[in-house]
């Protein structure tokens, strides 16, 4: 005979449900919600340039913390005299020689996909930075019609002031003897001249423009690599040591993410040596303590002068900086130190300090100049005072990595491995979901991805679906177990709802004797409140889940591809873009500009995977929930109400801008869980639930029991004799 229908279990399934994706939607949404932080406090001065957000006007003792104007004036002037043996004693006024004519910078690299160059760089006067550096394999949509950028110069224009640009990799200032010398650009011209492509040089002079110091800068790129080397180097041309100190702009803002779910997904990184305490050998790198998010780089004070690095526990334990970066959902750039190839690969110990950024690293936030506009936030390392003898030179070189997290990438490298740069790969939302989301086990279902992708189906949306079958097959019995231990309590305790109904009329005026009852009662009936814990596995099932969730979102091996083989593009020759990436919306049906709507965020095209995992969802919640009864409280009924609005509207609402993987995923296991489900229940069905009393010990009996016929123990008097 079928079982009755369990109306309070069949409630609870779902509410473990929802509680599980609530967790993975409150993350999504404490993300979303600060996608763009304002800078609160600093707006720019009339006729000067703008304040930083939580930056005083001086981040470094004399250098100001507010990139220079873009629109300075150039003028040229007469070139100095020829170096000379000045002494150190007597610099006074020091200040770049101005050259005449910079002329054009040329760029290296390439931007043809199928050459030999991974990148292209262009750079500018201001500092000897980066205009750009563009991948030449990689685009910013799936058209292919613009190469994508991971580093281009910013420029904030204000209506009540000078624009303020902001360059990746300039030269901001040196400071020399205790004086500050601007590198970045001055009113008095342009300093800064090409010897080479990609080479800069630029002089120091003093005040009655005698030579004290030449700055070479050199960017070297190697074909076939997303690594640059910039050589730097600052000659001492006086008799007498100089000390000096290097101030330098790092990584700039990386593009925010076009999608718009899930938040902002930036993030300011740190790769850093511990304690020698903890590793003697100084060849350990780190960088589990030092994430941030950009929103919180932006909006705190931090301290006073905005110091980003070395954080409160770097200092306390003694950490060393080996890189610093910056990266997006899919791209990083990173300084680190030069090393040797070689070195790396022979697994030799290497110095991994980043000697550039050995003195500190503070954040720059340039506040928007337009209310659509978002801050732009720039690392300025800071060496650390260093002395130099005369005619000596200072190495302050590094190297930069520029190109995608991916951990093919990343992992092909020794350089990057000797690093430890593959760490910058996290699948990690960040907020209440950042502890669930267990790294291993991200990479883990990374893998079994891919492996199903190169070796079975060769389609990514085929690889997903499989690798969700695999999942709910493998926790198949947990689901089975959890599921019949459910039901089997709550059909216990209907069992003795009336018993205890009438022992607590019994009882009433004996609230002692009544819990003393209760628990006989429990005992009798074999009934124990640890069956509420039979959907404990439900809730340990959920780190899979939730890292195979964020691990879709993050892998980078889903950016640009399409679902089934690109058949839908296939059959309208490239002009329907529906599941043309897994990594953005379906886009079903492009509408344009699109318009905003709440909880949604800016709709440009109508996606129809999120509606299709609603009417799988009210399939699911036709199913589970059953239909209002007499029986059930007022309570029961809300209550059952809101999961029907939950999972029908909610759901998809929530995840209408969602990549369209992370949907198809959600399908698949949705569809799978109303299979799993109903062939759990039919196995219910014919499982015995009923309450099973236990038996009654039986007494102990006083007496021996006596022995059989032909037996003699020790007690029977004739076993005596017989011995005897």
């Amino acid at each position: 005979m079928p079982a009755e229908k369990n109306i309070p279990a069949r409630i609870l399934v779902p509410i473990v449900v929802l509680a599980l994706a609530a967790v993975v939607i409150v993350a999504v949404g404490i993300n979303s919600s600060t996608r763009r932080p304002a800078s609160p406090t600093h707006h720019p001065p009339a006729a000067t340039a703008p304040s930083h957000a939580d930056q005083p006007a001086e981040a470094v003792p004399g250098v100001s913390a507010t990139p220079e104007p873009a629109d300075a004036s150039p003028t040229p002037t007469d070139t100095a005299p020829p170096p000379g043996d000045t002494p150190a004693s007597t610099l006074v006024g020091l200040r770049p020689r101005p050259v005449a004519d910079p002329g054009a910078f040329d760029p290296l690299g390439g931007l043809d996909p199928d050459g030999d160059w991974l990148l292209e760089l262009r750079f500018t006067p201001t500092g000897a930075g980066v205009e750009s550096i563009t991948l030449a394999r990689f685009y910013t949509t799936t058209e292919k019609t613009e190469h994508y950028a991971v580093q281009r110069k910013r420029t904030v224009a204000y209506a009540a002031g000078p624009d303020v640009a902001v360059v990746s990799l300039a030269a901001r200032a040196v400071i020399i003897n205790g004086q500050t010398v601007d590198l970045y650009s001055t009113t008095a011209g342009p300093i800064w001249r090409q010897t080479a492509p990609g080479a800069f040089e630029a002089q120091i002079e003093d005040g009655a423009g005698a030579p004290v110091a030449r700055i070479e800068k050199r960017y070297l790129l190697a074909s076939d690599s997303y690594d640059i080397t910039i050589e730097q180097r600052l000659i001492n041309l006086t008799a007498a040591p100089l000390t000096v100190e290097w101030v330098q702009y790092g990584p700039v803002d990386l593009p925010a993410d076009r999608l718009g779910y899930g938040g902002d997904p930036r993030r300011v990184r740190f790769g850093y040596l511990p304690g020698a305490s903890v590793d003697p050998t100084r060849q350990l790198v780190l960088t589990e303590r030092a994430l941030h998010r950009r929103s919180k780089i932006i909006s705190n004070p931090l301290d006073e002068f905005g110091r980003i690095w070395p954080t409160d526990d770097a200092r306390n334990n003694g950490w060393e900086l080996v890189w610093a970066a910056m990266t997006n959902r899919y791209f990083a750039f990173v300084a680190h130190p030069t090393v040797d190839p070689s070195q790396a690969a022979a697994g030799a110990a290497i110095d991994k300090r980043l000697a550039v950024a050995a003195g500190r690293i503070d954040r720059v936030v340039v506040p928007p100049g337009g209310s659509g506009d978002e801050p732009a936030v720039i690392m300025q390392f800071r060496s650390g005072p260093r002395t130099v003898e005369g005619g000596q030179a200072l190495d302050i070189g590094l190297s930069a990595y520029a190109g995608p997290k991916w951990r093919k990438t990343l992992n092909a490298d020794p350089v990057y491995t000797t690093l430890g740069m593959q760490k910058l790969v996290v699948f990690n939302f960040g907020g209440p979901c950042a502890f669930c989301t267990f790294q291993p086990l991200a990479r883990g279902l990374l893998h079994f991805l891919g492996f199903f992708h190169d070796v079975l189906f060769h389609d990514w949306a085929l690889a997903i679906m499989f690798l969700v079958v695999c999942v709910r097959g493998v926790l198949h019995p947990i689901t089975r177990r959890s599921q019949i231990s459910v039901q089997r309590f709550s059909k216990q305790m209907q069992g003795l709802t009336p018993k205890q109904k009438k022992l607590q009329e019994k009882y009433k005026d004996d609230p002692k004797k009544l819990r003393e009852e209760m628990a006989r009662l429990m005992r009798e009936e074999g009934v124990s409140f640890t069956g509420m814990l039979g959907c404990l596995p439900m809730f340990l099932q959920s780190p899979i889940w939730i890292a195979l969730y964020a691990m879709l979102f993050f892998a980078f091996d889903l950016r640009h591809q399409p679902a089934f083989f690109g058949v839908f593009q296939s059959l309208s020759g490239g002009a329907w873009a529906f599941l043309g990436d897994l990594s953005a919306p379906d886009r079903f049906l492009d509408i344009g500009a699109g318009f905003s709507v709440p909880l949604m965020g800016r709709v440009t095209s109508l996606n129809l995977l999120p509606i299709l995992l609603g009417v799988v969802f009210f399939v699911h919640q036709k199913y589970m929930t059953p239909p209002p009864s007499a029986s059930m409280t007022p309570e029961q009924e809300t209550q059952q109400k809101i999961i029907k609005v939950m999972m029908v509207l909610m759901f998809p609402v929530f995840m209408y801008n969602a990549p369209s993987g992370l949907s198809i995923y959600f399908i698949t296991n949705s569809a799978l869980g109303i299979v799993e489900s109903r062939y759990i229940r039919s196995h219910i069905d014919r499982l015995d639930l009923e309450p099973k009393p236990k038996p009654a010990r039986p007494e102990r009996l006083r007496s021996m029991r006596p022995a059989p016929p032909g037996r003699r123990g020790p007690r029977d008097p004739s076993f005596k004799k017989r011995k005897r």
